[in-house]
């Protein structure tokens, strides 16, 4: 398997990379940029552990059993980087790869390198493009990047092209419902003409070549993510309904090895 060379210490890490800025212009845009409220609550406490850690812990979970431990692991759209610790925590790689197309969070990404063991190299790049060679990394975190950008399909073209035959792809998402929720549309800006149902997004994987059975997919609807927390239902205002419409899910794929 051919791999990034490894550029970094462990501990610290390395920046490469150019400037991206093509990829918001072109065909309409390719990702938005984040509000000042998104920016700061993506730092937060609570984004750290009640969504990232939450999501990690479950993606690690649906793994097939069998699934070897990852010796370099891709973080696509890595934010501010609260998930490296966590990935190199959860999965012990020798290397992790953290790449965002937003310079804001490539500094803030640098800051949490240093709390990792594993070498960890950061990349400004676009997601749809990735400077990576064919076969290059063993699992593949995609958390809450597809509802940010338009190129979904060619993203998880360039995902399925990067992983190793037997890797593991890792996608954590909000659904269509949620992000078109009033107050997601108040405090966060998305391309909302893209957004997904949890069926679309497992349908868009599968057309990506991965695979996966439903035991390597959660879906829920958690309270949060109701337009209102679920209060009318608990003053019995609305009855909830019998299965209701996800608006997270969670897929552990496999790339084929044949």
């Amino acid at each position: 398997m051919s791999a990034p060379s490894p550029t970094s210490a462990t501990g610290t890490s390395a920046l490469r990379g150019g400037d991206p800025a093509a990829s918001s212009k072109g065909e309409h845009y390719r990702w938005v940029k984040e509000t000042r409220f998104g920016h700061w609550f993506l730092g937060t406490n609570v984004w750290s552990r009640y969504v990232v850690d939450v999501a990690l812990r479950n993606l690690a979970s649906l793994r097939p059993v069998d699934a070897p431990r990852p010796q370099i692991v891709l973080d696509a759209g890595c934010g501010p980087g609260v998930s490296l610790p966590l990935l190199d925590t959860i999965f012990q790689p020798e290397q992790i790869i953290a790449l965002d197309i937003d310079p804001k969070e490539i500094l803030r990404s640098q800051r949490m390198a240093a709390q990792c063991r594993a070498r960890v190299e950061i990349i400004r790049g676009d997601a749809a493009s990735l400077a990576l060679p064919d076969n290059s990394v063993n699992l593949l975190l995609c958390h809450q990047l597809l509802h940010h950008v338009v190129a979904q399909e060619k993203i998880l073209r360039e995902f399925h092209r990067v992983l190793a035959p037997g890797g593991t792809l890792l996608v954590a998402e909000s659904c269509r419902d949620f992000i078109h929720s009033a107050p997601v549309r108040l405090l966060f800006r998305h391309p909302n003409h893209v957004q997904r149902t949890a069926g679309e997004y497992e349908q868009l994987v599968r057309a990506a070549g991965f695979i996966f059975t439903a035991e390597n997919v959660s879906k829920s609807t958690p309270f949060w993510t109701l337009p209102d927390w679920g209060f009318r239902q608990k003053i019995g205002l609305q009855k909830k309904p019998a299965q209701p419409e996800p608006t997270e899910i969670y897929i552990a794929a496999t790339k084929p090895r044949t």
